[in-house]
């Protein structure tokens, strides 16, 4: 694995936020005071996107309008923005990515953040496959207005790209060099310490606490991982996880651990990384290239792919194919 020779100082500081550590750092630091700036001013972005768009806090706007879904309700900006992004992704990926699977993770157990509760091993209620979702046509009105439909929607598969976005958005005016990381999902801008770049980790969900399956060197990009080494459960003997395929309600993703994803945006990154997971180890490699994204990929065996468009950024890789 490579070393970083770090020929700029940097500074890093780190909060908590939508149950993940976030991790910020600058280089080259001429102010301090500047920094702590940027710091607060990140961690006001997460803050703020966490109270609109989760679904654990019943005060939240999302929680509130998922109440009586097929209501106009109105909601705060970033709400009604990450809900605009939802339905954008939506279509993007041919309706892979779709927020209304939050009545089928209810129904495998995950009801409450995995920070405080996780889903019981055992359950009365019965789970089963469903026929797909109808075409989801949420409606917008001016003054944060919105009406998401006949089924409530989960926001948690866009918004620590969101929050990332708009973070980076709001420190890059006063950091030239940073790196935003928010439980393995960053965007980072400027070279690095070394100025070739910042080296990311893509990590190993088998060993989540040992080396990397590869190292990233990515400058004025984002990069998102979507894995079920956190996120998964047994219940009533059945493995279960948090990426479902909104086609059937059921965990997707056949053969797959972990799917990694490089794009200009993190919001963008972090759809596409769910939406490839649920294509499934056959089918990853031809959806990917043909849709243009970078893509990386831990089968559920171990081994660690990578796609023609993401080789590129790999700098060391352990057993890739």
């Amino acid at each position: 694995m490579p070393s970083d020779n770090i020929d700029l100082a940097t500074t890093i500081d780190s909060f908590r936020a939508m149950a993940t550590s976030v991790i910020v750092s600058a280089c080259p630091t001429q102010d301090d005071q500047d920094f702590q700036l940027s710091l607060r001013q990140v961690e006001a972005i997460f803050s703020e996107t966490e109270h609109a768009c989760t679904r654990f806090d019943p005060t939240s706007d999302l929680s509130q309008l998922n109440q009586s879904p097929q209501s106009w309700h109105q909601v705060s900006p970033l709400c009604f923005t990450a809900i605009q992004d939802a339905y954008e992704a939506y279509k993007l990926t041919d309706f892979l990515f779709d927020p209304r699977i939050l009545t089928d993770l209810l129904s495998l157990g995950y009801k409450n953040s995995w920070t405080t509760d996780k889903p019981e091993a055992k359950s009365t209620q019965t789970h089963s496959t469903r026929n797909p979702l109808p075409e989801w046509k949420p409606k917008f009105k001016t003054n944060n207005q919105v009406r998401v439909g006949e089924f409530p929607i989960d926001l948690g598969g866009i918004g620590k790209g969101l929050a990332l976005r708009w973070s980076a958005e709001a420190i890059k005016s006063g950091q030239s060099h940073f790196l935003i990381e928010a439980g393995g999902d960053c965007i980072c801008f400027g070279g690095g310490p070394t100025m070739n770049g910042w080296n990311i980790g893509v990590q190993n969900p088998f060993q989540p606490e040992g080396d990397p399956m590869m190292v990233l060197r990515l400058k004025d990009l984002a990069v998102c991982t979507s894995s079920i080494a956190v996120r998964s459960w047994w219940q009533n003997g059945e493995f279960r996880h948090h990426l479902i395929n909104p086609k059937t309600g059921e965990p997707g993703g056949k053969g797959l651990t972990a799917v990694t994803v490089v794009a200009k945006d993190p919001a963008e990154a972090e759809i596409w990384s769910k939406s490839l997971f649920l294509v499934g180890k056959d089918r990853i490699r031809d959806f990917s290239e043909s849709n243009n994204i970078p893509t990386a990929w831990i089968s559920d065996h171990g081994q660690a792919f990578t796609n023609s468009l993401i080789s590129p950024y790999v700098i060391w890789s352990g057993t890739s194919s």
